[in-house]
């Protein structure tokens, strides 16, 4: 019989060893588009399943779930016109929404406890094949 593994199992959350400064930058985000914070939540949960699933050190396990939870914040930087917009974005819209890579690796290397998590919040729109944002990465 297959052991039943249940991503969402909220008790591997290690959102008590978030810095001070993460669990600030989560709660702006959380204020400003409540379905951007539920996708961080879940990303990070994933992530530390996944990576307990797969016997990986508490040390990484932490750091990718954290590199999770701070994905997507330079979403705090686009406007919520375009990141609360409920039908499909424009061109320029998407142009501006793809920006948010960017921002969040700008917010993570202008802090010191952030810097760290950096690749994360740059990379997590590259494809493997090449293909994604922000770099065309072919790794």
């Amino acid at each position: 019989m297959k052991e039943h593994f249940d991503f969402y199992n909220s008790t591997s959350i290690k959102s008590y060893n978030l810095e001070e400064t993460i669990r600030y930058q989560l709660k702006m985000l959380d204020g400003l588009d409540n379905f951007t914070r539920k996708h961080s939540d879940n990303v990070a949960n994933i992530s530390c399943r996944l990576c307990e699933k797969l016997h990986l050190s508490e040390g990484f396990t932490i750091y990718t779930t954290t590199c999770a939870y701070l994905h997507d914040i330079g979403k705090l930087f686009i406007p919520p016109s375009i990141l609360q917009k409920p039908s499909k974005l424009t061109d320029e819209e998407y142009a501006i929404m793809k920006t948010h890579t960017t921002v969040g690796y700008k917010i993570c290397m202008d802090d010191l406890k952030l810097r760290p998590y950096a690749a994360g919040t740059l990379y997590h729109h590259e494809g493997l094949d090449g293909s994604g944002y922000p770099n065309r990465n072919n790794w």
